[in-house]
This record gives C-alpha cells, sequence and structure tokens, in this order.
C-alpha cells in the first residue's frame, strides 16, 4: 500500500551546552546508556557512574553508581516518577540492578556525601550460570514488583519481589533456548511475558511453574531482531516489526499485519496511535531515516533523515520523543498541535483523513464542521455534486441547534439552496432537505420545498416515507405549515393519498374532510373518517360540512348528527383513506320518505321492527346544543324534523337548559306547521303532530312564538292554545265579544276571573254594550258578575250604576238587590267598628286606672311560695311589682345578669316577665322605625285596594307620633 505521508511533528535539533567541553553532557563518547524520568534526564558515563540533568539542560548532579570495573548498560525510569532503574555488567560476573530515587540521591550529592554509590533504594544481583552472556534485553511491570531479563545465550531470568519496599526477591529461568533473546515485555492483564528470539515469538507464563518451557509458541518461523518489538500499553498487545510489514499479536495468535517495506533497526511506541521506526537510508547506508507512523490511520506522519549519523538511543521523556545519535546531537520530536495538523492535512485537500482525525481527538463540533464544509466546496467546485450534497448532509449534525440566535445555521443552508437550486441539481436538493428533515429542524419553509421537490421528481415512494417518518414532537412549528400551498400541490400532482396522509399526521382534520368532499367527491370515505374523531374536532367539522354531508347522505349524516348531539357518540378509529371507485352515495335505494324518529329507527334498523322509542342511553359527555346546526338542515326538512324529534326524546336523560329544550320544542313545531302547509297530501298528520306537541308540552312551549307560528299558517289550535295562559285572557274575552259568543265569555270569566279580576268589570260593560247581549243575560248571571265585583272591590257602587245608567234599556231593579246588600254590608261594618272601639277605650281607660295605681299606691303581696322553685317563701326574698316573688338563692347572678343585659337597661325585672316586655319593646320599636320607610309605605300603597284602611292603619302604629327622649340633665 502507498502511505501517504505528512510532517506532523516538529524536530528540535538540541545540541549539547558543554559540547567539546572538559564536562560534557549527552555529547560525552563514554555515554552508554541514556533514559528519562519525570523531571530529569539521566546518562551513564564513564562506565559506572550517573549524570543528572533537568529540563534546561543543566547537570544538576553527578555520582558513582557502581564499581568502576562495570559497566551501565541500561538506564530505564518507572513511568511518572523518578525512580530510574540501572543494570551494570561485568564479564564474568553478576549482573547489578539497582533503583534509585533521584530526590534523594542529588539531595546526598548536594550535601557532599562521598560514597554515592552506596544511597541507592533497592538493589538485586542477578545469576545466569557463570555470567559469561551479556544481557540483550530488560523489562519490568509498573509496580516493580517483577523483572523479566533476557540474554544472548538465549535464557530469560524472572525476578519476583517488591522492589520499591526493598522487601526481597526471588529469581528463576522462566525460558531457556539456544536463540538469543531480542526482547522481553509484560502483558499485564494476563501475567505473562511476551519473548521474542531470533528465530520465533512466545509467551511466559509469570507465575507458577513452567520448567523454562513456553505456554504458547505465536510463531516458529519469524524471529524478531533487537529493539524491534515493543508493548501497546493500551491493548496490551506486542507490536513487533520485521523488514516487510508491522505485525501485531495477542496472547494467543498473531492479529494483524500492516505492510511497510524498509529496513528497521529500531521500533518505539509512543502514545496511542504512533509507532516510531528507525531506518538506514541512502545507497551506502550511512544515513539515517526516522519515520513515525500513525498506526491507526495508516499514514507517516512524521519523516526525518538524518545524514552520515545513527541513531543510538530511543526514549520518551517530558511527553515527546528524544533521539541521540552518534555525533552526540539530541533531537527532540514534538506532536503539533491538533488543529495544525488538520490544516496541514487539509492544504493537501485529504479531507477524510482531517475529518477522522479531529473524530478521534475529540475536537469541538465547529472543527469538523470547517472540515466537512470545505470538504463539501471542494466536491462542488470539481463538479461532483452528489458527493458535495453529503458533506453539507453531514455538516447538519455539526451545528447547534440550541442556540437560536447562530444566524451561521441558516446561513448555511441558504448557501446550499442557493447552490443546487437549478434543476439539474433538485434530486441533489432534494437529499440536502431530507437530511435536514430526519434531525428534526427544517422549519416550515424547508418542508415545503422539499415536498415541491419530491412532487416535482414524481418521488412518490420517499413522498410516502417522508409522511410515514414525520415526527411532530421534534419541530412544533410544523403545525403552523403553509398548508393552503402544499394542499395546491398535491391536487397539481393528483397526489390525494399523501395529501391526506399527510393532513392527518399533523392533525387537520378538517382539511381533509374538505378534500374528500369538494375534490374527491367521496362522501362515503369522508363520513367514515369523521366517526373516529374526537366529539369536539367532530363538532367542528360538521358545523361547517354537515350541510353538504346532508344533500349526499342524508340519513346517514342525520344518524351521525343524532349520535353527536344525544351524547351516544363513541369514535371509532378510522385512517382516512381515498376510494379509487370514487363511489358517490347511492340514494335511489332509499324507500319513501320518512318522516319520524320512529321511522327513522325501522329503517336503519333492517328486518326489525321499532314498536316504541328505545331508551336513551346515559352520555359519555355533555351534549352540545343542537340549535349550532339548525342551518345545516335548510334542504333536508324532513331530515330536520327526525333530528329535532331524536333531540327532544334524550334531552331529560342529561338534563340539559331548560331554554334549549324550549328552542327545540318551538323549531319542531314550527317545522310540523311549514310541512302542513308544503306537504298537502299529509297535512292532517302533521297537524296532528303539532296538536300532540302541544298537548304534551304545554307548560314549555313559548305560547307567544306559537301564536305568532299558528297565525302565520293559519293554525287555529295553536292560538287557541297560546291564548289559554296568563296574560291572554282579555285577548281570549276580546275574541269571544267579536263573534258576539255571551256564553263562551261568561265561561272564560269564571275560568280565569279570580286570576284576572278585571274580567268581571269588561263582562259587565259587554253585556250592557247592546241590548242584544243585554237579552242573552238573566238577572242571575248580574248578580253573578256584580257580586264578584263586590267581593274584588273592583268598583264603587256609584261606579256600577253610571256603567248601567250610561244605556237606556238598563234599569235600577237589576243592581236593587246589590245596593241594599252593599248599605247592609256597610250599616254592619259601621256597628261592628262603634263596638270595638268601645271596648278598646274600656280596655284602654281600665289599663290606665291600674298603671296608675301601681305607680302611687302600695299593694299587698299575698305571695307565700317562690316563683322560681315553688318552695316556700323565706328571708332573704325579692318581690316585683307583676307579683311574682323570688328566693335571693334562686335569682342567680348569672341569669340575673343576663336577664337585666336583655332588657337593655340596668332595671331588675322579674324573670318570668321579662321576655313579654321584651316583645312590647320591640313591638313598639318597630312602629316607630315604620315612619322612616318611605318607599315601603308607597310600595303598599300602590298595590291595596283600600287605600284608606291602610293609612289609618299606619296612624294607628304611631308614625305621627314624634319618640319619647328622655332629657339628661348636667
Amino acid at each position: 500500500m502507498a502511505w501517504r505521508q505528512f510532517q506532523l511533528f516538529d524536530t528540535i535539533p538540541i545540541r549539547d551546552p558543554n559540547y567539546r567541553s572538559n564536562d560534557q553532557l549527552y555529547s560525552d563518547s563514554s555515554l552508554s546508556a541514556i533514559g528519562g524520568s519525570s523531571n530529569y534526564l539521566v546518562i551513564a558515563v564513564k562506565s559506572a557512574s550517573l549524570k543528572v540533568i533537568n529540563k534546561q539542560m543543566e547537570a544538576v548532579g553527578e555520582f558513582q553508581a557502581y564499581d568502576w570495573d562495570y559497566r551501565i548498560t541500561f538506564v530505564k525510569s518507572v513511568p511518572n516518577s523518578d525512580l530510574v532503574l540501572t543494570i551494570a555488567e561485568k564479564l564474568g560476573s553478576p549482573p547489578i540492578i539497582k533503583l534509585w530515587d533521584l530526590h534523594k540521591v542529588l539531595d546526598a550529592v548536594q550535601s557532599g556525601v562521598v560514597e554515592t554509590h552506596f544511597k541507592y533504594h533497592t538493589m538485586v544481583t542477578i545469576h545466569n550460570g557463570d555470567n559469561s552472556y551479556p544481557i540483550s534485553c530488560f523489562s519490568f511491570n509498573h509496580s516493580l514488583t517483577c523483572l523479566a531479563i533476557g540474554y544472548t545465550n538465549g535464557k530469560v531470568v524472572l525476578v519476583r519481589g517488591d522492589l520499591i519496599r526493598d522487601r526481597g526477591s526471588k529469581q528463576r529461568i522462566v525460558y531457556d533456548s539456544h536463540d538469543s533473546i531480542t526482547g522481553v515485555h509484560f502483558n499485564k492483564a494476563y501475567d505473562l511475558i511476551y519473548v521474542t528470539t531470533t528465530s520465533r515469538i512466545i509467551t511466559v507464563q509469570t507465575t507458577g511453574r513452567n520448567y523454562g518451557q513456553p505456554s504458547r509458541i505465536l510463531s516458529k518461523k519469524t524471529g524478531v531482531d533487537l529493539l524491534c518489538s515493543t508493548i501497546d500499553d493500551e491493548t496490551q498487545n506486542m507490536i513487533v516489526a520485521t523488514p516487510e510489514s508491522i505485525r501485531y499479536y495477542s496472547h494467543l495468535r498473531k492479529l494483524e499485519t500492516i505492510l511497510l517495506d524498509m529496513p528497521k533497526r529500531t521500533i518505539h511506541k509512543y502514545h496511542k496511535n504512533y509507532l516510531l521506526i528507525v531506518s538506514l537510508s541512502g545507497e551506502d547506508l550511512q544515513s539515517t531515516r526516522v519515520v513515525i507512523i500513525d498506526l491507526v490511520n495508516k499514514h507517516i506522519s512524521f519523516s526525518l533523515t538524518i545524514p552520515n549519523a545513527s541513531i543510538t538511543h530511543v526514549f520518551t521523556m517530558w511527553d515527546d520523543i528524544y533521539l541521540l545519535d552518534s555525533n552526540g546531537l539530541l533531537y527532540q520530536l514534538h506532536e503539533k498541535p491538533i488543529n495544525q495538523q488538520i490544516e496541514i492535512i487539509l492544504q493537501r485537500q485529504l479531507f477524510s483523513i482531517a475529518h477522522k482525525l479531529a473524530v478521534q481527538w475529540n475536537l469541538p463540533k465547529k472543527m469538523l464542521l470547517k472540515i466537512e464544509r470545505q470538504h463539501g466546496d471542494h466536491l462542488y467546485e470539481s463538479g461532483s455534486f452528489e458527493e458535495s450534497i453529503q458533506c453539507y448532509a453531514r455538516c447538519l449534525n455539526f451545528f447547534d441547534w440550541n442556540d437560536t440566535s447562530d444566524e451561521t445555521v441558516q446561513e448555511f443552508i441558504m448557501s446550499i439552496i442557493i447552490k443546487f437550486k437549478d434543476v439539474s441539481n433538485t434530486k441533489n436538493l432534494t437529499q440536502f432537505l431530507t437530511s435536514l428533515s430526519e434531525i428534526g429542524f427544517a422549519d416550515n419553509d424547508h418542508i415545503t420545498l422539499l415536498l415541491c421537490c419530491y412532487c416535482k421528481l414524481q418521488m412518490v415512494d420517499e413522498l410516502d416515507k417522508f409522511i410515514e417518518n414525520l415526527d411532530l414532537s421534534k419541530s412544533s412549528s410544523l403545525h403552523n405549515l403553509n398548508f393552503q400551498l402544499i394542499i395546491n400541490l398535491f391536487k397539481e400532482c393528483q397526489f390525494y393519498p399523501q395529501v391526506i396522509k399527510l393532513l392527518n399526521k399533523l392533525d387537520q382534520p378538517n382539511l381533509i374532510v374538505a378534500i374528500q368532499l369538494n375534490d374527491l367527491k367521496q362522501p362515503n370515505q369522508c363520513l367514515k373518517f369523521v366517526k373516529g374523531l374526537p366529539v369536539d374536532d367532530l363538532l367542528l367539522i360538521l358545523i361547517e360540512h354537515s350541510k353538504q354531508l346532508l344533500e349526499q347522505l342524508p340519513l346517514e349524516t342525520t344518524e351521525l348528527l343524532i349520535n353527536v348531539f344525544t351524547g351516544s357518540y363513541k369514535p371509532i378509529k378510522i385512517e382516512p383513506t381515498v376510494d379509487t371507485e370514487n363511489g358517490k352515495a347511492n340514494e335511489a335505494e332509499t324507500t319513501g320518505t320518512l318522516s319520524s324518529y320512529m321511522a327513522f329507527l325501522n329503517y336503519i334498523g333492517g328486518d326489525s321492527k321499532v314498536e316504541k322509542l328505545p331508551e336513551p342511553s346515559e352520555p359519555t359527555y355533555m351534549p352540545p346544543r343542537a340549535s349550532l346546526i339548525f342551518s345545516s338542515f335548510i334542504n333536508n326538512p324532513y331530515e330536520f324534523v327526525i333530528f329535532l324529534e331524536a333531540c327532544i326524546h334524550t334531552f331529560d336523560k342529561y338534563q340539559g337548559n331548560s331554554n334549549d329544550k324550549k328552542d327545540l320544542l318551538i323549531t319542531l313545531f314550527e317545522r310540523y306547521l311549514s310541512l302542513a302547509k308544503s306537504d298537502p297530501e299529509n297535512a292532517t298528520e302533521w297537524s296532528k303532530k303539532a296538536n300532540a306537541l302541544i298537548a304534551q308540552y304545554p307548560k314549555l312551549l313559548d305560547r307567544s312564538s306559537v301564536l305568532l307560528l299558528s297565525h302565520i299558517n293559519g293554525f287555529q289550535e295553536g292560538e287557541k292554545f297560546s291564548q289559554q295562559q296568563s296574560g291572554f285572557e282579555e285577548s281570549l274575552f276580546q275574541s269571544a265579544q267579536i263573534v258576539g259568543d255571551i256564553n263562551e265569555c261568561f265561561n272564560i270569566v269564571k275560568t280565569y276571573g279570580d286570576a284576572k279580576p278585571a274580567l268581571f268589570m269588561m263582562l259587565l260593560r259587554y253585556m250592557v254594550s247592546s241590548k242584544t247581549v243585554f237579552n242573552k243575560t238573566t238577572q242571575k248571571d248580574m248578580s253573578y258578575v256584580l257580586r264578584n265585583i263586590q267581593t274584588h272591590r273592583l268598583a264603587t257602587p256609584i261606579e256600577v250604576v253610571r256603567i248601567l245608567s250610561s244605556k237606556d234599556f238598563t234599569t235600577l231593579g237589576l243592581v236593587k238587590d246589590y245596593l241594599i246588600e252593599y248599605l247592609d254590608e256597610q250599616s254592619q261594618e259601621i256597628s261592628n267598628n262603634e263596638k270595638l272601639i268601645q271596648s278598646y277605650e274600656s280596655e284602654s281607660t281600665k289599663n290606665t286606672l291600674k298603671l296608675n295605681e301601681l305607680k302611687s299606691q302600695p299593694f299587698l303581696l299575698q305571695n307565700n311560695k317562690c316563683s322560681m322553685c315553688h318552695l316556700k317563701l323565706d328571708f332573704p326574698m325579692v318581690h316585683f311589682k307583676c307579683k311574682h316573688s323570688y328566693h335571693q338563692r334562686c335569682l342567680n347572678e348569672n341569669t340575673f345578669m343576663a336577664v337585666s343585659k336583655s332588657a337593655n337597661d340596668s332595671t331588675q325585672r322579674c324573670p318570668l316577665c321579662f321576655k313579654d316586655f321584651d316583645q312590647v319593646s320591640a313591638l313598639r320599636e318597630e312602629q316607630l322605625q315604620a315612619k322612616d320607610q318611605e318607599q315601603e309605605f308607597q310600595q303598599l300603597l300602590e298595590e291595596t285596594t283600600d287605600r284608606f284602611r291602610l293609612i289609618t292603619d299606619y296612624l294607628g302604629r304611631g308614625v305621627m307620633e314624634e319618640e319619647y327622649v328622655p332629657i339628661v340633665e348636667d
């Protein structure tokens, strides 16, 4: 494969600040090992000495770590610390491993301690036979409880112990072969070691006994060169470099091979994705090439050629890679910031790589948006419209849709629409608008444009899919779509099933009904659909469209209206459909005209004959006012009658407003009379129904309206009924008077005279209005009239005489008995009044004398018993002027105080008499207050038939007297 190459790392050559001096640092030719800790660079020089260098490349300490005859060959730090492990070797002697705490060592050096090499933290001596073979590789786990040392003679020694706490250690040979060991690496997940030799790759357990044998052979034929294997800390897989490839191995098998044909001398894993490779270059192989490959994205992230020098050491320090070449020059490889990396890649128009990097680094969506937009612009300019619209669609996922103030979103969408507005790009624009809709942020204009594109391209399947997947919960603005525009668009394209589905999704039943009735001419389908709507939605539709439905489906619509307005409607959910046969209702099947609710029930019931009206079911909701739908029946009078009769029949079940029932009754009465006039063949039947309605509901029918309707339609029974109630008695009398029916006049007066006494005066005047009428009456009739006039005090005798004397054919004999009886009554009343006056005067004189006697003269008390306990009186005792006596003990203080208080003064009162006294006082106070109630007096004066008696009664109450106010002297 061809590897793309970038320069995503900065190269910083760092010259030894003490170059060519007596105190050289890493340019010292005696340097044998180098490594970096968290804060320091540690180098081994002069065989056995360690030099510590800080980040400013200044030597901060140097000390002898081993005896001079040893040579330090390995320097490795414990990750994220300043603990350093070193290995020193001496031919014929066991190698020595020491753990150093650089902080303690530097403190000792700065304090002037001479024998610094005794200040190590832990020391371990490694034994390998006669110790005549050098160590080829070395590794340890991060907790420093296990170390692995590989030798050139094919042995691997495992050291177990707690080196950090220096609690001792044990060592054993875990693998023994004839091939040199080229690499050892710990797999922390499974407690084993990857071991590479010059001929094969194996794994060895770090626990238990294995007797020098591998636990698994990963490769029998492929060997690995020294420094050409490493471990992936994240996956714990081993990475092996061969001249032709990079291979991955798990603890069980080989996983993956990446072809990379180049000679490899050293590999070094860096961070998560990178692998540094040191290789020879040039024809004479005198130069060194360093590359860093991105193992995930499969490209070369860095390439550097170092002429006439070789890389001797590679290590990671301070989060960078450091290379030391044979000339003593240190190279720092620093990864560029990710934004700069992406800019470099974008300059080469490798957008997919840039996007992949941005995702891996979890960059903000703005960066991903920038990459995708540049990618789309590049494809658009190159003419790859389909690929570019896909990029623009992906851009939608990277906008902050929650930020409503962000104008960039709308500007971007508008720019794409403008770019692809040409007819040739309609399909691509449709794809973009579809993506915008799928994420739920298309506004009304976008949805409308998308639907236009679907229709223009005749994309019926996509249109159905869009409507099916439309989710109104994600965008409430869809409820405000320009429905009329969409409907007209769908109509032009003949997409009626789609527009109905869309409107059903948008909860627009009214528009669905309008299309089914006006455009599709399918009232049957319309009626089926509306029967599944909630009653509130259905009511709005019926108010607007029921007139049209009644004209096309009169009986079916009437049945629905009856159910709705009687509270028995129950929706049956049915999805709106389009009838391809365009079938209309065939009303020719209806036999005859249905003229009653009973006939209607028999018709819809089929063969089952309905003998009587069914009991209405309990309504599940409060039925609406039936008057809302009256206007819809303008062309359906017979169905209107059926509807009204059904509503009246069920009205009492839900206990509606009585005024509504009155409207129903008078409307039905008007229909009966209108049909009796317009349907001569059945006029008698309609009149009978009108009569039956009057007889059944005499109290609810508005008689004034009945009178008007009856007069207009010539319905005499109705007129007579209207006049038979309070307020129409005089009209009835006058009607009988006009026709000269004296007997009917007497019947009316006898019927309504007690409730309407004025009829007696009217009858009297009528009786003497002409000689013909007068001759039809008898003395008995005249006495009856005069007696009631006297009883009801309608006129004085003088007024009666004047009425009779106005005609020359009347005589005084007609009223002789009346006048005699009147005079006798008056004489008797005068006599009674005189006797009453005498009794009042006698009683008043008696009470006055008695009162004076009580005030001026003593009186004798002869009580010997207490009026309360009825026991014999003894001292102390209390006597009252009312001649009641009590024991003092019987007059309880609380009762006495209450009595005194109720009397509204401080006078001591008799417990037995104080209630009567209070009643008299209250009555007197009420009489005195009557003089201030002028309005009440005026009202009584207008209502009474005997004003003189009322006035004298008021005077008797003392309304003209002044209230006595006691004078209090200062």
